[in-house]
């Protein structure tokens, strides 16, 4: 695996670094141990994944998923459940090349930021267990003691972009100083602004995008 000679690499975490999306892996942990959740992996099927694949998902949607997602848990509930569902499956679907490379770049002293749809308590699981020292994620909005949905801006399509860029001017560094892993079609606004765009265990859309431009293709699905 090539690792490229530049201060920053971000990476997404869904179907990337681990081998399937945490919503869909979270929804299936918890239907086994709560009746609610039922209700959420409907939302989920119904609304949230179909919007994704047509590139539709608005702030409204996701906070609207994250709302039934985590209907009467305080914060620190939803904390302390994600805790037990990255112990017990989450954790079990990172991909062991993940490790390798990013230990590779970690060597080099870049800086590693994963830039995820996921939400911040989730993302930040998998990130310790993956040592970035960065993570940019939706973030999960809360009144009093109650969860109600998702911050603005949204960390997905081209608010990921914003939110890249807004990281790298903190650093003094430009879209010029990065590279972007990633698999998903939602993410070529980010893809086409960075220096280095690799497409990693890519849709099928994507793969084709990225054979036409030419963009290095990794997929640790086949190895």
């Amino acid at each position: 695996m090539k690792v490229y000679d530049v201060p920053v690499v971000f990476f997404d975490l869904d179907d990337s670094l681990i081998n399937k999306d945490a919503n869909s892996l979270w929804i299936r942990w918890r239907v086994k141990r709560e009746r609610w959740a039922m209700v959420e992996a409907m939302l989920a099927i119904a609304s949230l994944y179909r919007a994704y694949k047509k590139g539709r998902v608005t702030h409204w949607r996701l906070s609207n998923y994250y709302r039934t997602r985590t209907r009467g848990m305080s914060l620190v509930d939803y904390q302390q459940r994600v805790d037990r569902f990255f112990l017990e499956r989450g954790q079990l679907h990172i991909y062991p090349q993940a490790a390798s490379l990013l230990f590779a770049y970690q060597r080099k002293g870049t800086e590693l930021v994963m830039i995820t749809g996921a939400d911040d308590v989730v993302a930040k699981a998998y990130a310790k267990a993956l040592g970035f020292h960065h993570v940019i994620s939706n973030r999960l909005r809360t009144d009093g003691n109650r969860i109600v949905g998702l911050e603005r801006p949204m960390c997905y399509g081209p608010g990921k972009v914003d939110l890249a860029r807004a990281f790298l001017q903190q650093k003094g560094l430009s879209f010029a100083d990065s590279a972007f892993y990633t698999d998903s079609h939602s993410d070529i606004p980010l893809l086409e602004a960075v220096a280095q765009p690799v497409v990693l265990n890519p849709s099928d859309q994507l793969r084709t995008i990225a054979s036409q431009r030419r963009w290095p293709c990794l997929d640790w699905r086949t190895e």
